[in-house]
């Protein structure tokens, strides 16, 4: 790794440090910059801080750097849930609980809300370049969780993903360490955390409720937050005849997406613009938190979770996934169905 000169330290704007991947040789974590000019090589960039940390060459990078992909083992994670099989048995979409869930109801008497994620078994480069097996996979898990959810107090489901084109920074890069050559650069959806392609479905209370996830009860709003139409820059994608890689091409590869429902309008827009600035928006009402410009996208509205550090939520948050996963196991053993080989239908 070569020293760098003192004035490469100055850090890289919030926003251009969200649009890198993460790379980890297994002790060190960082931000990875790919330079193409000349042979190529990569700035090593602190995931905090943005400063700069070194330089790699091209093709000695990937030899020591892989992508860091927190779904990379599904079935290993504390939260898992369950997984969609083909009829071949092969394993296609996984469930799991998000680890930090977006709202803890934890007055007396109350249940914590899930959150479960989809997530594809392969397929790391966004739903948009899934395959056929895997979207069907996908619509059979979204239609199983839906009717989880009616199943606690009737509750309503919103279903959200985040996702990115190809990582192809580190395609090149591998391409580099065989000879080939290099080309121009790719950046990622800055509201994506992880490597691999996810969909989010949140769980929304049939009528408004009180959320005592602050220090003080707030109201939510619900299901009343959300409407199956979207303003701004939002489109409307004809999932019959459009495909989700023609519909965010204006982007780039990279979209957010909303459909409420299993069976709404599936709506997709840029990961910055007014559409999805609406979408934290209507999250925010629906389980009384706060959505607030985010200096780290660009001043774009970013839904505030509270944070694991604060006191007694990471014990609340152990507590809700445990009973979660018991009340999910639940409604699979009720329905004579293994969550290790969930079918799809016929």
């Amino acid at each position: 790794m070569a020293d760098l000169p003192e004035h490469w330290h100055s850090p890289f704007t919030p926003l251009k440090l969200r649009e890198m991947w993460i790379y980890s040789d297994g002790d060190l974590t960082v931000r990875g910059r790919w330079q193409p000019a000349g042979a190529g090589s990569w700035l090593l960039v602190d995931p905090e801080t943005g400063h700069v940390q070194g330089e790699v060459p091209a093709g000695e990078f990937s030899r020591r750097f892989r992508p860091v992909d927190v779904f990379a083992d599904v079935p290993a994670l504390s939260t898992y849930l369950g997984t969609v099989t083909a009829p071949d048995g092969s394993a296609l979409v996984d469930l799991a609980l998000d680890r930090n869930p977006f709202m803890l109801a934890n007055g007396p008497g109350r249940a914590a809300r899930p959150h479960v994620l989809v997530v594809p078994r392969r397929q790391r480069d966004g739903w948009s370049s899934a395959t056929a097996a895997e979207l069907a996979a996908r619509q059979a898990a979204m239609t199983l969780v839906a009717a989880w959810y009616r199943s606690l107090d009737g509750g309503h489901v919103l279903f959200c993903a985040n996702d990115s084109t190809p990582n192809l920074d580190y395609q090149r890069d591998l391409d580099a360490a065989s000879g080939s050559r290099t080309g121009k650069a790719t950046t990622r959806n800055p509201r994506q955390d992880v490597q691999h392609a996810h969909l989010h479905a949140f769980y929304a209370e049939r009528e408004p409720t009180e959320n005592h996830e602050p220090q003080h009860p707030v109201s939510a709003e619900g299901q009343q937050a959300f409407s199956a139409t979207l303003p701004g820059d939002a489109v409307r994608v004809d999932q019959e005849s459009t495909s989700l890689s023609t519909a965010a091409q204006p982007w780039g590869g990279n979209y957010c997406s909303y459909q409420l429902g299993v069976d709404g309008p599936l709506w997709v827009m840029p990961a910055l613009g007014t559409a999805q600035d609406e979408v934290n928006r209507r999250l925010g009402r629906a389980d009384g938190l706060r959505a607030e410009p985010d200096p780290a996208l660009g001043g774009a509205i970013n839904l505030l979770r509270p944070s694991l550090a604060t006191p007694g939520r990471l014990q609340a948050v152990h507590r809700a996934i445990a009973s979660q996963q018991a009340g999910f196991s639940t409604f699979i053993t009720e329905r004579g169905l293994n969550p290790r080989s969930l079918p799809m239908p016929a």
